[in-house]
């Protein structure tokens, strides 16, 4: 590792002597692509941490309406690594680790409901309605934007917010321009040294026809990942076979699950700008984003229920609760009754206690692996024109963009049967297991088990929009006077195949429920060498063993997947498509607005703001098919709706140091299309102890709709600025995805279905500050402290059965507090991000054993059932220094005090899950032509 660091300096070192040239000028002050067009000056490109916070605030102060920015510390450098860790720092946002152990799933003020525009142009992933923001690398932005509030001439869509990520264009550099980066990262849990590369060139000439400018930037990077993962799954009762052993939960699954792959990236923008006469200017701008994971998931997982197996030396916990408990030692679920009614399972109540540590003997441990190989695509081409004379401001802007993302997955289960495993359910937060230490690396005992399982996704959709702007100085004290239309055409399609076939099926056809007798010794098959494989490291596994299991890369290639289809009789190619989880939607939206902004004098005070409406027009059409027998029949879903969306702003301003505003705006959100299928989608699994699941979409779903408010409070001064934001939104029919357990064709699933709740209330406190310490002498002068902290209050109402608690995913508490340093070419952070903990699913429809309501024992209810994620906090860090004008060398590190995500089931010492967030270090050299 050190070598390579090493090297990723040492290569952009022969430039210290070379000049630095790009400086640029002060922001434009709107999120339209079109407003953005006529920046010929363009963004200041600030070096070091201290200019970077004081044009975010600027931009903060100078807005319409409540947002907050992040502006790149130099060319090719904000803040963080990715988007979402940047959008971290910012007051009302929430992030959390995805498999890929990156922070991802942003959330402004606790929702996801989030519109992403790139230059003011909406952007979707596939068939989705957000963005994700892994697409699009950190170091290819030069600003983002995070709009809490909406104004009239603002793309609908975002109920949460929206944000802008701005890249840069050509106008905004003064002079021919040329930048490099190279950097290490190296990543602790996966023990890996990454790459990651950037270049920019930008430049502009003066020819006889006008002003042309031109501007490239390109980035790529890897990275190894794997992130580290014990489980233990839904709890059920101890006393029925095989354990018989009463009064205990016990998890259907233990599992050490470890998500290992690698990541590739790849970006590409251009853009191209000409300025043919003083009036008038032309640009076209394209994007293209790569991205490929690898990552899947690495299973050694006992499984307690397995026949014949047994339990001992049991340590109680004293969580014990009563629980109704059918026939199969689970969770009674709701039946449909001949009359009509509702009715319950058969059940017995028994009381059951949690367990601290228990010997589970003579059990299976599943060692399968999953070669999940996902590659996802954007392509963007747009361009427009901007005309201004005098008073008047014309834009038009039209882009088009594909998206396109396939998921290939392909997973065998292996496992063997030992004599004896000993678990504790909670060591510090999470699982540890103890096994003879020869075991996990034995291929002796291995057996094919279970199924193999062939996941095939497709998802691709494309987005055509163009957008008419105008704006008009009227003077006075109604200044400014615009008005827009917006045409919208997506087009999407989504196709799907999950394939399990039983090993029942090696040699006399895919039939019965897969048992022990059925497992297929792994040396008595024609399988290859390279079939088995070290797949992964289990962390809580004798204190961190390495495990043998089906090799990952044996699973992704075609040698190694045909290898199996023989051996189960099937194909040797993919699976056809399933019909009936396909589905194809066509949304057609017109959008007008009118805005009018006004100013008026009050002696030394002024008043400010702006008034619109904005009306939209939805047609949108969603097609499937449906299953009847062996048949399928199209079926089709047609809606149209017209929304009108008023807004207005106040600001007060106390001279230029103070100011207060007041926003109202109302926002909508299309539900996703897949929420919309009319479909119904089955899925069987191999494992017993799963269950089978689906998913039934909702035709009948309304937009999210939210009425916001907010009002602020904001003081600048020439070191800093402090600001003090309250928020409410009332929203209504949000959105909630549930599951229930359904009886179909005489097998269980559990099946996951969207709906409208009544209305959710979402109120909160957002403080934020920063401040130079100018009056110290000398060096201690560029010390700085920044910080931001965040009350989010939310509650469902009505008869939902989840009225009363918070919004999934919403901490009521979050705060940043950084240390910072700016001079004479260092700059340097040192930032902590807590976050309280929050609710991170609805587990109402699934088998675990809960406590129910005593007076509704003989019910037909299911009880809610919630699992939740601890508090937490991470610790990052950033230096970097100026060794010439043009070499900068700067070092990093992010979660350094290595925090985990700990999951919970109920009381808080039930534990669900653990994961090992990654810690990296790293270290990078930029170079300026």
């Amino acid at each position: 590792m050190r070598k390579a660091l090493l090297g990723a300096v040492s290569v952009t070192a022969i430039f210290v002597s070379m000049p630095v040239a790009a400086q640029e000028t002060a922001p434009s002050e709107t999120a339209d692509a079109t407003e953005q067009a006529d920046s010929t000056d363009g963004d200041i490109i600030v070096t070091g941490v201290r200019q970077s916070l004081e044009r975010a605030a600027e931009v903060k102060r100078t807005a319409v309406q409540v947002v907050d920015s992040i502006v790149a510390t130099d060319i090719g450098k904000l803040p963080d690594p990715t988007v979402a860790a940047a959008l971290q720092r910012v007051p009302g946002i929430q992030v959390q680790n995805d498999r890929n152990n990156e922070l991802s799933t942003v959330r402004i003020r606790g929702l996801t409901d989030i519109l992403t525009t790139v230059n003011g142009r909406e952007v979707a992933t596939t068939t989705g309605r957000g963005f994700d923001l892994q697409d699009v690398p950190a170091e290819a932005l030069a600003r983002i934007d995070a709009f809490k509030s909406q104004t009239a001439d603002q793309i609908e869509g975002g109920v949460a917010g929206t944000l802008d990520l701005r890249l840069n264009r050509p106008f905004s550099f003064r002079d021919p321009t040329l930048v490099l980066t190279a950097r290490q990262n190296y990543a602790t849990i996966a023990d890996a040294s990454n790459p990651q590369f950037g270049i920019l060139a930008a430049g502009k000439t003066e020819t006889s026809i006008g002003e042309f400018g031109a501007l490239v930037n390109v980035t790529y990077s890897e990275a190894q990942n794997i992130r580290s993962v014990t489980n233990l799954g839904e709890r059920r009762s101890s006393s029925g076979t095989p354990l018989n052993t009463p009064g205990y939960l016990v998890p259907q699954v233990l599992r050490n699950m470890p998500d290992v792959g690698d990541i590739t990236r790849f970006q590409a923008n251009a853009a191209l700008q000409w300025q043919a006469t003083p009036e008038l200017q032309f640009y076209v701008d394209g994007l293209y984003t790569y991205f490929r994971s690898t990552t899947g998931f690495a299973g050694f997982n006992p499984q307690p229920f397995t026949n014949n197996s047994r339990m001992s030396e049991v340590t109680a916990s004293d969580y014990c609760f009563d629980a109704r408990v059918n026939s199969g030692g689970t969770n009674p679920t709701l039946v449909n009754n001949a009359d009509g009614t509702v009715g319950i399972q058969p059940f017995t109540v028994q009381r059951l206690c949690e367990i601290k540590s228990a010997r589970f003997d003579n059990v299976v441990i599943n060692q399968n692996s999953s070669s999940e190989d996902i590659t996802q695509k954007n392509k963007m081409v747009a361009g427009g024109a901007l005309f201004e004379q005098d008073r008047l401001k014309l834009t038009v802007d039209a882009a088009y963009q594909t998206s396109r993302s396939f998921l290939q997955n392909f997973n065998a289960e292996v496992g063997q049967r030992v004599p004896t495993v000993f678990v504790e359910f909670n060591d510090n937060d999470g699982p540890s297991f103890t096994i003879d230490p020869s075991i996990p690396l034995s291929s002796t005992n291995l057996s094919l088990r279970n199924s193999i399982n062939q996941n095939y996704t497709l998802g691709e959709g494309n987005l055509l929009q163009a957008r008419a702007d105008g704006e008009y100085e009227v003077g006075g004290i109604l200044p400014k006077i615009k008005a827009g239309l917006r045409y919208a055409k997506r087009e999407a399609r989504f196709q799907e195949v999950r394939q399990t076939n039983t090993v029942q099926s090696i040699g006399f056809g895919n039939i019965g429920t897969p048992t022990e007798a059925n497992a297929r010794l792994i040396s008595s098959l024609p399988l290859s060498p390279d079939f088995l494989g070290v797949i992964g490291v289990a962390p809580r596994l004798n204190g961190g063993s390495a495990f043998l299991g089906v090799n990952p890369a044996y699973l992704r290639s075609e040698r190694g997947r045909n290898e199996l289809r023989a051996l189960f009789n099937l194909p040797l190619r993919q699976p056809d498509f399933d019909p009936t989880k396909e589905f194809n939607a066509d949304e057609t939206t017109y959008a007008g607005y009118v805005e009018g902004s006004y100013e008026i004098p009050l002696g030394s005070l002024t008043l400010d703001g702006v008034i619109g409406t904005r009306i939209i027009r939805t047609d949108r059409t969603i097609s499937g098919f449906e299953r009847t027998g062996k048949t399928f029949t199209p079926i089709v879903a047609k809606r149209s709706d017209t929304d009108i969306l008023p807004s207005a702003t106040a600001r007060l301003k106390f001279g230029e140091s103070f100011q207060t505003r007041f926003t109202y705006s109302r926002s909508m959100r299309r539900p996703d299309f897949a929420s919309l299928n009319p479909s119904e989608s089955l899925t069987l699994v191999g494992n017993v102890f799963l269950l089978n699941n689906g998913t039934r979409g909702n035709p009948d779903l309304r937009p999210q709709k939210s009425d916001s408010f907010d009002a602020t409070a904001e003081y600048y001064f020439p070191s800093g600025y402090i600001a003090v934001t309250g928020y409410y939104r009332s929203i209504k029919d949000r959105v909630v995805n549930s599951n229930t357990q359904e009886t179909i064709d005489g097998l269980n699933f559990l099946i996951s279905s969207p709906r409208n709740v009544g209305s959710v209330d979402l109120k909160g406190i957002e403080v934020s500050a920063q401040y130079f310490f100018d009056f110290l002498p000398g060096a201690l002068s560029g010390f700085g402290v920044q910080g931001a902290f965040t009350l989010a209050d939310s509650t469902i109402k009505g008869d939902d059965p989840l009225a009363g608690n918070p919004l999934v995913g919403v901490s009521k508490y979050n705060y940043t507090a950084g240390l910072l340093y700016d001079k004479k070419g260092l700059s340097a952070r040192l930032i902590y991000t807590f976050r309280s903990k929050y609710i991170n699913a609805d587990n109402t429809g699934g088998v675990a054993l809960r406590p129910f309501d005593p007076d509704r024992v003989n019910e037909a209810y299911v009880p809610v059932f919630l699992s939740y994620v601890r508090p937490a906090g991470r610790l990052d860090f950033s230096v970097g220094y100026d060794v010439t004008e043009a070499l900068r060398l700067d070092i990093g590190g992010t979660n350094i005090l290595r925090n985990k995500t700990s999951t919970y089931w109920g009381d808080e010492r039930v534990v669900f899950q653990l994961n090992g967030d990654e810690t990296v270090y790293s270290i990078g050299a930029r170079v300026k032509f």
